[in-house]
């Protein structure tokens, strides 16, 4: 055993004089060895080695590398003070990073930054109050969301005063909370006054406004639901290029026979604009403009491009976007992130399906496209329906996904029961050679109808 020990020792040794530290860890935590005279020697020595990376980490503006090299260091639970004055540094780093993500508007991401620094054990006064301030913007973004304005107000100041610095992005968001508190009332006894009477058109588009300030407000998603079921899903033209003709017709078709984007409505889910090129543009909603996202807000005719490729989904500018409150040119986009395109149009995107490369952006300024739906969809191999979080469209009543899977020229669906396409019996898995179908299944029914352009 005293000959073993003597050859860790001398291992331990050779790998902190040549700078491999994991292996003299490794080595020296080994229980055969820990009461040796020359461990504790060691041990500090590895210690300080850990520091000393970690502070060449930091130096290369590697905070990741900073942390792991610290709780390594920590781990051997020697004596150091550096080890304490490393923690204090990336403790302090850390809450730079919440404050600009704050200040850049970004609540969400300011929280997630809290939840990774109390991961790592780090304690300050300014956090608490910055992650109090975080929870409080989230709370009020929620609230909003589901129409509880003054609710939302309230969180509002309550973030004010803890932050002595106040952000101008809460400013915005206090002022638009403002506005919306003026007219949010007439619109719920509007919205109401028309269900009552079954003017399901007037409930169409007034619960379309509501939506617009609180996208998650029940009622109103309860009554457009109805309206939709009432009067049938309609093909609704979008802005397209002039043509020799008049008249509606359908886009041209991308991959064959597949159309370059559809609408999918689902009964007491929602409508949804399906995009399946590789590449999107977006723009302003003009009459004699075409892109793929037109949005009815302040943009350029054309202001925006988002491209799937091999790494991902790659968002380049034609005019002033932002990322996550940053100005980009070029970049690629990760889950979670939010786009703004010009001053104030907002999307946030996800890929919520880990075996999908489609992704789902979400309007989430309160913007809107010139038709009802509820978020744009860039189908890439399958879109995934179904009850949870791991899906690109929530349908809380399907005990089993429903998938829209690409063939070829084609669009396919597979379903663990039998569906009814168009009135007719069909198996669990159906190929649509018309992009235009109602599809009935088990606590399921929705319709696919190609996206029309107006022309003349």
């Amino acid at each position: 055993m005293f000959g073993f020990a003597w050859l860790a020792i001398r291992q331990a040794r050779e790998a902190l004089k040549h700078g491999r530290l994991e292996e003299a860890h490794r080595v020296l935590t080994q229980p055969c060895i820990r009461d040796h005279r020359a461990v504790n020697e060691l041990l500090a020595q590895l210690v300080h080695a850990y520091v000393e990376r970690g502070e060449r980490h930091l130096k290369q503006e590697d905070a990741e590398g900073a942390w792991r090299d610290l709780l390594q260091a920590e781990q051997l639970q020697a004596a150091v003070k550096c080890v304490d004055s490393l923690r204090q540094t990336l403790i302090r780093l850390g809450v730079a990073e919440v404050r600009a993500l704050l200040h850049a508007g970004d609540p969400r991401r300011a929280d997630e930054a809290i939840a990774h620094l109390r991961e790592r054990r780090a304690r300050s006064a300014e956090l608490q109050v910055l992650e109090e301030a975080a929870r409080d913007w989230l709370q009020a973004r929620d609230l909003a969301e589901r129409g509880e304005l003054a609710s939302a107000r309230d969180a509002v100041d309550r973030v004010r005063r803890r932050l002595l610095d106040r952000p101008a992005a809460l400013d915005r968001f206090a002022d638009d909370l403002d506005q919306h508190r003026k007219i949010f009332p007439g619109l719920l006894v509007r919205l109401h006054e028309a269900a009552e009477k079954e003017r399901w058109r007037e409930v169409v588009e007034v619960a379309e406004q509501v939506l617009a300030i609180a996208p998650r407000h029940a009622e109103a998603r309860t009554a457009r639901t109805r309206a939709w079921k009432a009067i049938q899903p309609v093909t609704i033209a979008l802005p397209g290029p002039a043509a020799s003709t008049n008249g509606v017709a359908p886009e041209p078709p991308c991959d064959g026979g597949l159309p370059v984007r559809f609408l999918l409505w689902i009964d007491g889910v929602g409508g949804y604009l399906v995009c399946l090129g590789a590449r999107v543009t977006f723009g302003q909603a003009i009459h004699d403009g075409h892109v793929d996202i037109p949005l009815v807000a302040d943009v350029s005719r054309l202001h925006a491009s988002l491209s799937r490729d091999a790494e991902g989904y790659v968002l380049e500018a034609v005019r002033p976007i932002q990322v996550n409150g940053r100005e980009v040119t070029r970049t690629l986009l990760q889950a979670g992130d939010r786009i703004t395109l010009g001053a104030s149009c907002q999307l946030q995107f996800h890929m919520p399906v880990p075996i999908s490369t489609s992704a789902r952006l979400d309007l989430v300024s309160g913007h809107r496209l010139p038709l009802s739906v509820d978020a744009i969809l860039l189908m890439a191999d399958t879109l995934v329906l179904g009850d949870g979080p791991q899906v690109h469209i929530n349908v809380p009543d399907l005990s089993q996904p429903l998938v829209l899977f690409r063939q070829k020229d084609t669009l396919g669906i597979r379903h663990a029961s039998k569906l009814y396409i168009n009135g007719h019996t069909s198996g669990e898995r159906l190929l649509l050679s018309d992009p235009q179908a109602t599809v009935n299944g088990e606590n399921i029914c929705f319709a696919i109808e190609p996206v029309a352009v107006r022309l003349g």
